[in-house]
């Protein structure tokens, strides 16, 4: 499977064509799949396992018939199935005492500045979030990126996560105020 997450839209067709073998629909919901694995595990050895087992539990269910075509949402469907693969992989790991590192900053990743010290307080405040990041459990983590990178609604991420929709609103806002940093406009 290839490591970058796909932006093409999951549709009825991409997904009952990948469960019919075609190649390239195959490739473009696998990318989905573990670009949202990858968001969750960050990296290690059990992202490719994880992202192949949800894969397969997508085609698994359309091919049986567990898939009702008629569901609004089929993004955030797919997204369910990635994210809970990726969550029961992380509970594998703390199981067995695995120990989790996010990922640091670098000057690859940082924004670009000028100035020397803008620099050094963007990587340095980039390394507070990181930090604070790596430490949240697998489902507030998944409530960041279902947010803010893939700008679902507070409904669809409920759906997503399978939670209600209180619960969503209310770790959201704790976790905004966590991750505020003095100067930051977070």
């Amino acid at each position: 499977m290839t490591k970058r997450q796909t932006t093409n839209p999951i549709t009825v067709e991409l997904l009952e064509a990948a469960a019919r073998g075609d190649r390239e629909a195959s490739e473009t919901l696998g990318d989905f799949i573990y670009g949202w694995v990858h968001s969750v595990l960050h990296a290690g050895p059990d992202v490719d396992d994880a992202a192949q087992e949800a894969f397969e539990a997508v085609l698994r269910a359309i091919r049986t018939h567990r898939y009702d075509a008629s569901v609004k949402d089929k993004h955030a469907w797919v997204v369910k199935i990635a994210v809970r693969k990726a969550i029961d992989v992380r509970r594998k790991q703390q199981r067995e005492r695995k120990v989790f590192e996010g990922p640091v900053a670098d000057e690859a990743t940082d924004p670009v500045s000028t100035d020397p010290i803008s620099r050094i307080e963007q990587r340095q405040r980039a390394e507070r979030v990181n930090d604070i990041v790596k430490d949240l459990n697998e489902t507030d983590r998944a409530l960041l990126l279902l947010r803010y990178e893939e700008a679902l609604s507070y409904e669809d991420i409920a759906q997503a996560l399978s939670i209600p929709l209180g619960t969503v609103k209310s770790r959201l806002s704790r976790l905004i105020e966590k991750l505020k940093l003095p100067g930051s406009d977070l």
